[in-house]
């Protein structure tokens, strides 16, 4: 005897659940990572932008401030150089001769020429070669403290024979002296003086905190300007702390304030002119131009990663479901082979079972009970192998004008006949007339389903005590433009944790049956366009609610 033929196992034609469980944690990794990538470029890139920015800020600052530097330092030489240019040119005067002591003629010139002027703020002095007051004016002009021959500005001019910017007086003074030698026969016989109130003639003085802070130091490092310095400027060494900015503008810390700056040597002179600018102040201002920058484009970016998560995560959703459609398909692939394998060796043994049974009738035993029960038996079986072939090949609709009320009744002559049917009371409240285009046999056996469904709960619920008095209500109605069929029972309801899947297909929530009537009746009633079939919870049962287009009759 051979063996019977080779069927594709149920397993080989599902997709292993342990792998697609794999692939689809693997993709979600995967999209949780790149979306943390993308949040943590969204909100590093703009600090990292900011950082840069306010680097480069600082970089323009200081090249500002070392143009500001540079630029001050020019306008003062050029300034004390016109100064120096018109002493210089009375000095050349042959008129002037120091070495005569206040001649009439010298004193005619000197009030001649500086009588009307205001260039020199604090005075003009003419002087001799040793230092001694020839004439000034004003007469009480201050000279300094100490002799004029000790002062570095007055031997630099005796020894060059060239004028010469300096203090008047570099331990008490506050004045700058522009002094030009007189020179006649290659030896210097005196000098011209003219003197400057460095607070108000050289620079404008510091106004306040918002404005670049200007430093103007002598050539022994004394502090010119401003007048009334603040104590960040009242450090030990100033001047060798700020000469490093004339070759490398940077930031330095004064009073422990931090601050940016840059310096530039005053042509002609020793004297070194700094700016300088709080770099507190200037970051908190470039950070608060910045940060709202900031804010604009997290906020820009926040709102694109937001939209870009929830469109990834409706994607990832999307797929997901897909997927499992595609396991559900190729698991309805699978269980339709079987279905079909298992109907054929039902049907098989079930021609068998009528063939006993024909003769039994033959006979005359129809009426005995073991042949009734074998009779039920075989109906069952003969519904359970058509629904599984049913199942495993859907048929195509062949659609007509059909009467709902014959194709109910149809129904409800089978149903009649099952023997739970005995102990359950069935109530019809049928509308003739009802008209719907649509495949009697699908309809018929969706109908089916639904009857027998109810009733072998009601029987079920009889058998266990919990309704002594099943029934089952059966309505068909009009209800505008559509047909209505309602199947009610007051058999209990399924059961709260069966009803998400209550339309799969072998998804069993009692003891009887297999899971295919519901899922079947639901595929029958949509492939009638515009059909649709549902569930409801009602008080001690369940309702199920079949809608059908009404057919549209010709007028």
């Amino acid at each position: 005897m051979s063996p019977p033929p080779a069927h594709p196992s149920l397993t080989s034609l599902v997709p292993p659940p342990g792998e697609l469980l794999r692939t689809q944690r693997k993709a979600g990794r995967s999209a949780v990572v790149g979306l943390m990538l993308l949040w943590g470029a969204a909100f590093v890139s703009p600090f990292v932008t900011y950082q840069a920015d306010v680097k480069a800020a600082e970089g323009e600052l200081l090249v500002h401030l070392s143009d500001r530097a540079g630029l001050q330092a020019q306008a003062l030489g050029a300034h004390l150089g016109l100064l120096r240019a018109e002493l210089q040119r009375l000095a050349e005067h042959p008129a002037l001769r120091p070495e005569d002591g206040a001649a009439a003629p010298e004193v005619a010139l000197l009030e001649n020429a500086f009588g009307h002027t205001s260039l020199f703020s604090a005075g003009v002095a003419l002087l001799a070669a040793d230092g001694e007051r020839i004439w000034s004016d004003p007469v009480d002009m201050p000279l300094g403290r100490t002799p004029l021959p000790t002062r570095p500005w007055f031997r630099r001019m005796m020894e060059r024979r060239a004028a010469s910017v300096g203090l008047l007086d570099e331990e008490g003074g506050g004045l700058v002296a522009v002094a030009v030698p007189v020179v006649r026969d290659e030896r210097v016989v005196g000098l011209l003086v003219g003197e400057l109130a460095t607070a108000s003639e050289l620079l404008p003085p510091h106004r306040g905190a918002n404005e670049s802070l200007v430093a103007l130091l002598g050539e022994r490092g004394r502090l010119l300007l401003p007048a009334m310095p603040p104590p960040l400027l009242r450090q030990p060494e100033l001047a060798a702390r700020l000469r490093p900015l004339v070759e490398a503008p940077g930031a330095i810390t004064l009073g422990g304030t931090r601050l940016l700056g840059a310096a530039a040597l005053v042509p002609g002179t020793e004297m070194l002119l700094a700016v300088l600018e709080d770099e507190a102040r200037d970051r908190e201002q470039l950070k608060r131009r910045y940060l709202g920058q900031l804010g604009f484009h997290t906020a820009l970016l926040g709102g694109v990663l937001l939209l870009f998560t929830v469109l990834l995560r409706r994607s990832y959703r999307s797929l997901m479901a897909a997927e499992e459609q595609l396991r559900r398909q190729e698991t309805m692939a699978a269980l339709g082979t079987a279905s079909s394998l298992i109907a054929h060796e039902v049907k098989n043994a079930l021609n068998s079972m009528q063939a006993a049974l024909s003769m039994i009738r033959a006979k005359g035993g129809e009426t005995t009970l073991p042949v009734q029960a074998l009779r039920s038996q075989a109906d069952r079986l003969g519904h359970l192998a058509r629904s599984l072939l049913s199942f495993a090949s859907p048929q195509s609709t062949q659609r007509r004008s059909c009467e709902m009320h014959l194709l109910v009744q149809d129904a409800l002559q089978a149903v009649r006949l099952l023997p739970e049917a005995a102990d359950v009371t069935i109530e019809t409240t049928l509308q003739e007339g009802l008209f719907v285009k649509g495949d009697p046999t699908l309809l018929v056996s969706a109908v089916d389903n639904l009857i027998r469904n109810a009733v072998e709960a009601g029987a079920v619920a009889h058998d266990t005590g919990l309704q002594p008095t099943p029934r089952v209500q059966v309505q068909l109605l009009r209800e505008g433009a559509e047909v209505v069929l309602v199947v009610e029972d007051n058999a209990g309801g399924v059961p709260l944790a069966f009803e998400p899947r209550l339309w799969e297909p072998f998804a069993v929530g009692r003891s009887r049956g297999i899971g295919l009537g519901l899922p079947m009746v639901r595929t029958a009633i949509r492939a009638h366009d515009g059909g649709s079939v549902s569930y409801t919870r009602v008080p001690g049962g369940s309702r199920f609610t079949v809608r059908l287009p009404l057919e549209k009759m010709a007028s």
